[in-house]
């Protein structure tokens, strides 16, 4: 699966994710064990009393097992599944990573387009994905080139805006 390189403090900080979200992450290969014994550190040191997360705390790279049976013990023992799909909010951080970094990237719309592929094509982003059809009314041969981009750009921005409020 495509994702780009985000750091990690990116992640913390983009959206709140459960440890079934992490465990997705991290089965999609998305995030490593790092990420994982982060995530625990973080919550530890926020005031979490949670022994199999203090026990993440103290692993590294030796002990990707343990690391993997305490995320997977952590994401079966949460009360009830996400309101919202796993999938989703990782959809999310690699769009809005790729979004604010979008001037130091050659082709940040021809990164849309993987990313629409690899996630196995989310309509939800299929208005800024350069080849889909508008399904909105617009017809891009009455606009310039330019007008086009700056309105997949706009579209981009918009699904960023409406995801930041769903997982907020």
């Amino acid at each position: 699966m495509y994702f780009p390189v985000i750091p990690y403090s990116f992640i913390y900080n983009c959206v709140r994710l459960c440890w079934r979200d992490v465990l997705w992450g991290y089965e999609h290969k998305l995030v490593g064990w790092e990420f994982i014994v982060g995530i625990a550190n973080f919550r530890v040191s926020n005031g979490s009393v949670e022994p199999l997360e203090i026990d993440l705390v103290c692993l590294g790279e030796f002990d990707i097992r343990e690391i993997e049976i305490g995320l997977c013990s952590l994401a079966g023992s949460e009360e009830r599944p996400s309101v919202v799909d796993s999938r989703m909010k990782w959809l999310f951080v690699a769009l809005k990573w790729l979004f604010e970094n979008k001037n130091e990237i050659a082709d940040p719309l021809g990164e849309v387009e993987l990313i629409y592929e690899d996630f196995d094509f989310p309509s939800e982003i299929e208005s800024f994905v350069r080849y889909m059809p508008p399904l909105d009314g617009y017809k891009p041969e009455e606009h310039s080139a330019q007008q086009n981009l700056e309105r997949l750009f706009f579209n981009w921005h918009s699904f960023l805006e409406e995801s930041a409020r769903k997982f907020g």
